[in-house]
């Protein structure tokens, strides 16, 4: 890698879908809008085929004169909070969840694409964000506590990269004439049934780049909510700590899977979520990661530049691929960090592991 390399920065967003009283709602909000944020400007063609829309960037504010007194609000760092990789072969235990599984690897075979494995985490924060959505009755990707899906993930101690598809049906009736299965399998269909250029569903679930899974869904009152979480995961583990310090200061520590190499890392700084109502929820119909400001690369390739952003050699790599870094935030904001990695030099760096940090 020669002392021109530099990483090019671009993003995109989502788009939203509806539909009428027993009806379908579809949202979604597709990987390629955190992994086109930071990839090698070779593969910045590929990096952007699952975007739907423009990004509006967020940058990095400046930093005040005075610093003022933080504490961290989320995710609970009393004890490390540590992920290792999903065992490969995991099934799930609901008849619903395999029947959208199996449907899912279906399409991607017939695609000529590899299949996902299944994700328990990434399901269990599905379960958890849909009965919620029946309770509060929103749709879309946003709750009223106005956090972003990436964060919720991340919160749950789920460090993928993630995208999702919300299907949403609502009844004037208590109960569906439709099975709930029959509900969530046609609800998968319709959104294979996309067509260019409003094809975005399609896309998440066709997404090549996609290594895992989690499907989740809630039913109550007329209502039945479905969220399949996809994920890309190239880390063996990752892990975030709090050190002891007046302030607060993260340490993460990773490793990549074998054959695998940590590129880079970027750090996004946004406004802290604010709370919404019903109505601001369910009209949040598309979200997106948001813009880098700063990027963490090995302190032995201070060659590598991110684009558009503040570049340190902050990361500490040792030969068994681990690595390690700190990070002291300055201002309140979520903080969400994007692991980019790579097989091989040649090859663009894509993200393989997301993780969101929430100061106050």
């Amino acid at each position: 890698m020669s002392n021109s390399n530099s990483v090019g920065l671009s993003a995109a967003g989502v788009r939203f879908a509806n539909g009428g009283r027993e009806s379908l709602d579809r949202s979604q909000a597709p990987l390629g809008s955190v992994k086109s944020f930071a990839t090698l400007l070779a593969g910045v063609a590929a990096a952007l085929a699952a975007a739907c829309c423009a990004f509006q960037p967020k940058p990095l504010e400046e930093a005040s004169e005075k610093r003022p007194l933080l504490r961290l609000r989320a995710p609970d760092l009393s004890a490390p909070l540590v992920e290792v990789l999903p065992p490969a072969g995991s099934r799930p235990d609901d008849s619903l969840k395999a029947a959208v599984f199996a449907r899912i690897n279906s399409d991607r075979a017939a695609a000529g694409l590899l299949p996902v494995e299944w994700d328990g985490g990434a399901a269990r924060v599905a379960d958890a964000f849909c009965a919620q959505q029946v309770r509060e009755a929103t749709r879309g990707h946003f709750l009223m506590d106005g956090i972003p899906p990436y964060a919720r993930t991340s919160f749950a101690g789920v460090f993928g990269a993630q995208s999702e598809n919300s299907v949403s049906w609502e009844s004037n009736r208590e109960s569906f004439s439709e099975s709930i299965t029959r509900l969530a399998l046609i609800g998968h269909e319709d959104m294979m049934a996309e067509t260019p250029p409003g094809d975005g569903h399609r896309r998440t679930i066709l997404d090549p780049e996609a290594t895992h899974v989690g499907v989740g869904y809630a039913v109550a009152r007329g209502r039945f909510q479905m969220a399949q979480e996809f994920l890309t995961r190239t880390l063996e583990r990752l892990s975030i700590l709090r050190r002891e310090s007046p302030r607060p200061i993260l340490r993460f520590d990773g490793k990549p899977l074998p054959n695998w190499r940590l590129e880079f890392v970027t750090i996004a700084r946004e406004s802290p979520p604010a709370p919404l109502t019903r109505e601001e929820a369910t009209a949040r119909t598309n979200y997106s990661y948001p813009r880098p400001g700063i990027a963490y690369t090995p302190e032995a390739n201070r060659q590598i530049r991110v684009s558009g952003t503040d570049t340190q050699g902050k990361i500490r790599v040792v030969r068994s691929r681990d690595f390690t870094f700190d990070f002291a935030p300055d201002r309140p904001g979520l903080y969400t960090f994007v692991f980019y990695t790579a097989i091989r030099v040649s090859e663009p760096a894509r993200p393989g592991a997301s993780a969101t940090i929430w100061v106050e």
